[in-house]
């Protein structure tokens, strides 16, 4: 009773007690033992605010904590006298990690806690070093017991200490990662979360865990917290959003992961096909001539390298597009000829696509096709700016904050819609695609899950391949002509 009396958290540790013995009164027979010791214990600290206490005017510092053997939702926040100090320091050094120079493992080093490679494990992460430095892939097997999990972390330790700041991803059995977050607290220094859960202690993880912010509190792309990721193979397939890096407008590794290509494409053979098929269509297109040339200077190469120039006031990209097909045809007559531009002979259709049934759909569908191109600059200048970034990256779509464009008052598809259905609308299709409802709904960082509920997969996979239903998709048919 004592030792409990001098315990300065003991209040604290008893509120939360008493409150998950209610909780848990309902699942748990009166002959069994509810309580769990690890509930009271600090796993990690995610975040620090600092505020005024109203009664005397003095700093209070709080900590958010993740307790031991509960989900990151029931993390709470917790004053700094009643968290243990060296939390904090950890938490405190996970900031101001500085790394130093590689060099070749000739005999183990002490690792954290005081802990050394056998000889046998030595050579393991010396071979798998070795491999590293010289760019081959690799696998690491031996017998179960003799440390492969330590040795593939110490190898991520060296590479660490070496200056790559990673962040690592770590795809393990479900039952196997808190193996492998124990290990990597026993072993390294380095910052290894495990990204698995509900949909809300996902969804706490990548607010409190993933990113850096600014002193905005907004998130900086491509500053991690974290120096090693541990998830799970089923994760990796049904939330993977958050872990991706797409940057530059064409967005060819977006492309590539849907095609489904038969042969083995680059980003750039990815980025020829779509400009040879984005040139067909203009010389096609019988719209507005402004229009034809925003597309026209949209697909332009750069010259010398540079970054392609804005263009956002081009009178193509606002100048209304009349609806329906009885409006009068527009005859113009074109402000480029293909056969003067240096460029068009790389990307020239008439001597690329030679398939004439899909010329024949190309032809019938062009107008459409640029017209979704010219809708998807707009949404990505205008509408969500600079916040395109992290919609890709899997930001929840509710912490995104974009402008939304005044519309018509019109009716709405159901009565729970409202702004926040307008605006993950609108994200959904610039991460997704037109049209891609039943993705945008099976979407976690977007608020038709919680709302629809999630799809059937067959539903899913059905929208994700219907461009390609007759076997090949635009790019894979393209890809054996050029």
């Amino acid at each position: 009773m004592e030792q409990l009396e001098r315990d300065k958290r003991i209040h604290q540790k008893l509120k939360r007690f008493k409150t998950k013995q209610a909780q848990m009164r309902r699942i748990f027979q009166e002959d069994e033992e509810p309580f769990n010791p690890d509930y009271v214990e600090v796993d990690r600290i995610l975040d620090e605010s600092n505020s005024i206490d109203k009664d005397n005017g003095e700093p209070v510092v709080y900590y958010l904590v993740k307790w031991c053997s509960l989900p990151y939702e029931d993390a709470t926040w917790e004053l700094k006298e009643d968290v243990d100090e060296g939390k904090v320091e950890e938490f405190r050094k996970i900031q101001t990690e500085l790394y130093v120079s590689w060099k070749k493992l000739e005999q183990s080093r002490e690792y954290r806690s005081g802990n050394t490679l056998r000889e046998y494990q030595l050579e393991g992460v010396n071979w798998l070093l070795f491999n590293w430095y010289n760019r081959q892939n690799c696998i690491l097997a031996d017998e179960m017991g003799l440390g492969k999990t330590i040795q593939s972390i110490a190898l991520l330790s060296e590479v660490f200490a070496a200056g790559v700041q990673g962040p690592f991803l770590i795809i393990a059995p479900l039952s196997t990662i808190t193996n492998w977050e124990r290990e990597f607290s026993t072993w390294t220094e380095m910052n290894a979360i495990v990204y698995h859960g509900s949909l809300a202690s996902r969804q706490m993880i990548q607010q409190y865990e993933m990113y850096c912010k600014d002193e905005k509190e907004h998130l900086i792309p491509g500053a991690y917290k974290f120096d090693a990721l541990i998830t799970t193979f089923e994760m990796i397939l049904s939330d993977c959003p958050e872990l991706r890096e797409i940057n530059c407008w064409g967005r060819w590794r977006d492309i590539l992961g849907h095609a489904r290509c038969k042969r083995r494409l680059g980003e750039k053979d990815v980025e020829t096909i779509c400009r040879v098929i984005l040139v067909f269509c203009l010389l096609h297109y019988r719209g507005d001539e402004n229009i034809k040339s925003f597309i026209w200077q949209l697909i332009t190469p750069p010259e010398n390298g540079q970054e392609p120039h804005s263009l956002l006031n081009h009178s193509g990209l606002s100048i209304p597009v009349p609806r329906g097909r009885k409006g009068k045809r527009v005859k113009t007559q074109s402000s480029f000829d293909v056969q003067k531009v240096e460029w068009i002979r790389k990307y020239n259709p008439e001597t690329l696509l030679l398939d004439e049934s899909y010329r024949k759909h190309l032809k019938h569908q062009c107008n459409k096709v640029l017209l979704r191109v010219r809708m998807l600059y707009y949404l990505k200048q205008e509408v969500i700016g600079e916040h395109a970034d992290a919609v890709l990256r899997g930001v929840d779509g509710r912490d995104i904050d974009i402008w939304l464009p005044e519309m018509e008052q019109q009716d709405v598809p159901t009565a729970w819609w409202n702004a926040e259905a307008d605006r993950c609308l609108l994200l959904g299709v610039y991460k997704h695609g037109y049209e891609m409802y039943t993705t945008m709904r099976a979407d976690p960082c977007l608020c038709f899950l919680e709302r629809c509920g999630r799809p059937d997969d067959q539903e899913i996979k059905a929208e994700q391949h219907a461009g390609d239903a007759d076997g090949d998709s635009d790019v894979e048919r393209q890809q054996g002509e050029i």
